[in-house]
């Protein structure tokens, strides 16, 4: 774990978030130096904390403790505290007085009926940040309505995105409507403190599961309705109009894909670098729109060839043509010694306290002279309860012992 100096080292944001879409925009915000003071209830916490089942996987790690919760809660402090208290509301709001971000991500008039809504907050601070993150949006009769990162992905026409024509609605079982959600709610947040420093004013930072994933799908959902059209095709890879944009099964059962898209230029160099100098000047195949013309056949034609040898040396065959664009279909695990994610620590190891050494996923973006950094793991509930209280709030230890006694915090 790192120190140093950090794009939002100084910033305050505190955190009433759970699960997935607001806790990554915290700890995003937490990797780039912010003190992200997270906020949960003594008893109901955040509840990825004991997450059994999720994305049709045991989410346990060994001793029985959510996996979810401590991907997604890096640098941050816990403070245990009912807010559903007189104490508490006040408590948040001594918090807010002295902060620069307010985060939450429970549905649309549950803050405001606690009293600590943006209303209520900007007259503690009218330089305050009020990130609201929901899954149908902040206007219309659906507004209130429960959501999860599976209905976003429904909605948002995600689920008609991946598979093939004839597949029926394909879920990704790796919550893309949560992490677009929380990586754009990320990105609001900083464009508000910009627009604080230069124009001095607070805001609120509003994003929906169905805008943040309508934004992941821009190319297609962009595409589809600039042409008029109501769906943007399902890819058909038996039917590649460009068969050099496709994937194939080698000999030993692993997968290569193409990405060839200057097709005119590299089929000669496709076919010299495949052994297959005869289908260059295939009448079937001679032209762009003869290749898509014939599609079928020349997928047929490559799926059988693939066949018959491993993976590894289709790459090495295909190497001997440098502009020739095309990698391995890889698995999580082969991530791990994957030469350009090492080479760039996009996977680190981290010291964790229960569990040893673990790897986890680095920030995305590198900046080379305010690094972003993990500093902390996942907190214990209510770890920082008493640091909080005392060291940024005044209070005196009879005071947040009064408290813990009254159930106010633990």
């Amino acid at each position: 774990m790192s120190e140093g100096m950090q794009p939002l080292g100084g910033i305050r944001v505190i955190e009433c978030s759970t699960w997935g879409f607001g806790p990554l925009a915290g700890l995003m915000l937490g990797d780039l130096g912010a003190d992200v003071i997270k906020i949960e209830s003594p008893t109901r916490p955040d509840g990825a904390r004991t997450l059994v089942w999720g994305g049709g996987m045991d989410q346990r790690m060994p001793d029985g403790r959510g996996v979810t919760y401590e991907t997604m809660n890096r640098n941050k402090r816990s403070l245990a505290l009912d807010l559903k208290s007189p104490e508490g509301v006040r408590i948040i709001k001594e918090l807010v007085r002295g902060a620069d971000i307010f985060l939450e991500n429970y549905r649309p008039g549950v803050m405001d009926r606690l009293g600590v809504g943006y209303e209520a907050l900007r007259q503690v601070n009218p330089r305050v940040i009020y990130a609201a993150a929901c899954g149908y949006g902040f206007k219309g009769e659906e507004t209130e309505r429960p959501a999860f990162d599976p209905v976003g992905a429904a909605r948002s026409g995600l689920m008609w995105a991946a598979g093939t024509p004839d597949d029926p609605p394909v879920w990704i079982n790796r919550a893309l409507a949560d992490m677009s959600g929380g990586a754009t709610l990320a990105y609001g947040i900083l464009a508000a403190l910009a627009a604080r420093e230069r124009h001095g004013v607070g805001q609120r930072v509003e994003v929906s599961h169905i805008m943040a994933t309508l934004w992941l799908q821009h190319w297609g959902v962009g595409n589809a309705l600039a042409k008029g059209m109501d769906e943007w095709p399902r890819f058909d890879r038996r039917k590649a109009p460009n068969p050099m944009f496709n994937w194939y099964r080698c000999a030993d059962d692993e997968w290569i894909m193409l990405s060839i898209a200057d097709d005119e230029r590299d089929w000669p160099k496709f076919c010299e670098a495949m052994g297959l100098q005869h289908l260059r000047d295939d009448t079937r195949f001679r032209s762009r729109e003869l290749r898509a013309q014939h599609c079928e056949e020349a997928v047929r034609i490559l799926d059988e060839v693939f066949a018959t040898q491993p993976r590894a040396a289709w790459e090495g065959q295909l190497r001997t043509q440098p502009d020739l664009i095309f990698d391995r279909v890889q698995h999580v695990g082969d991530l791990l010694d994957d030469p350009a994610v090492r080479a760039n620590a996009y996977i680190v190891e981290v010291d964790h306290p229960r569990y040893g050494s673990l790897p986890f996923l680095n920030h995305p973006v590198t900046l080379t002279e305010t690094p972003a950094s993990i500093r902390r793991v996942s907190p214990e509930l209510g770890e920082h309860t008493r640091e909080v209280l005392q060291e940024e709030l005044g209070y005196e230890p009879e005071q947040v012992a009064e408290l813990v006694a009254a159930g106010v915090v633990a």
